[in-house]
């Protein structure tokens, strides 16, 4: 076995040692699960911020490889630096110690970059996230009226957060979590003054909210009348949880903070749909979210079932 084979047959065992772990314990997980299977039988349906739940997942993932990437790649390449010098003899120098540093360096700062951009990405997905779940809190108090709700409804490349069918009404319901500035001014932070065109926050103010609870309000009217057969209106609606709304205009998007659903969607309620036509666009709502895969579960026994 000449130097050259062995530099590699060392580098290679280091990076066995470091990622065969990481491999068995995926393969075992992988064996063991096919041993058991789900005691459901049927897809669930999806929770409050599902769409934005699995973002989080897949940024805290990609976060966790940069985070074992980062001091790996720098020794793998200090172990082929050291290897080359021992083994295959080649002496030390300033250019052979300044390009594994320089690509350290490099490799460092990549995976610095990754993890910096992941955790900024996890703490605005976390945000929105928790929004989706404090209005959904609220609005699951509708169902003790009689009302239909569900979250996360799948439209076309797009996501209405939550949608609620009512004998009086049936509502989109878009979430948009915005932080409050911190200024020690009170109530003055917290206080969103809704013109009927824009939304104005202390320092800056929004319309892509209204146009896009506006365009999911249109489709889901299209979607629905076509799916039930029959002409069915559907509200816009706008909620900005934690915020205090100042309305001084009108607008066919309405503004809530999502507090007190069941008083709220009480004065807004105004359709008059049939329980029958309620059923039935609740059965299309259904179908449609009822998409969430249990862990370990099998689908060729659901077909089955």
């Amino acid at each position: 076995m000449n130097n050259w084979s062995l530099a590699l047959y060392l580098v290679g065992g280091y990076a066995l040692m470091v990622f065969l772990p990481v491999g068995l314990v995926y393969f075992w997980r992988k064996r063991h699960a096919a041993k058991r299977r789900s005691p459901l039988s049927r897809m669930l349906l999806r929770s409050p911020g599902e769409s934005v739940r699995i973002e989080l997942d897949d940024a805290g993932d990609e976060a966790l490889i940069s985070f074992v990437m980062l001091p790996v790649v720098p020794l793998l390449l200090y172990a082929m630096h050291i290897s080359q010098s021992y083994f295959l003899g080649k002496p030390e120098s300033i250019l052979r110690t300044a390009i594994v540093v320089i690509f350290a360096l490099v490799a460092v700062g990549y995976f610095m970059n990754s993890i910096l951009k992941q955790l900024k990405r996890i703490s605005k997905l976390r945000q929105g996230y928790e929004g989706e779940v404090a209005v959904a809190q609220e609005l699951n108090q509708l169902m003790r009226i009689g009302a239909f709700v569900f979250h996360d409804v799948p439209g076309e490349g797009f996501n209405i957060d939550h949608v609620i069918v009512s004998p009086r009404g049936i509502y989109a319901v878009e979430t948009k979590s915005r932080m409050k500035p911190n200024r020690d001014r009170g109530s003055e932070d917290a206080n969103v003054v809704f013109d009927g065109q824009r939304l104005n926050f202390p320092g800056w103010s929004e319309t892509a909210p209204l146009e896009q609870a506006a365009r999911q309000a249109r489709w889901l009217e299209s979607w629905l009348s076509s799916a039930v057969g029959e002409r069915v209106g559907v509200k816009a609606v706008l909620a900005l949880p934690g915020w205090y709304v100042d309305r001084r205009g009108k607008s066919d998007v309405v503004i809530i903070n999502g507090k007190n659903a069941t008083g709220t969607f009480g004065k807004l309620f105004h359709a008059s749909l049939s329980e029958e036509l309620c059923q039935r666009v609740a059965h299309q709502l259904e179908q449609r979210c009822r998409d969430v895969e249990p862990r370990d579960f099998n689908k060729r026994e659901m077909a089955a079932a």
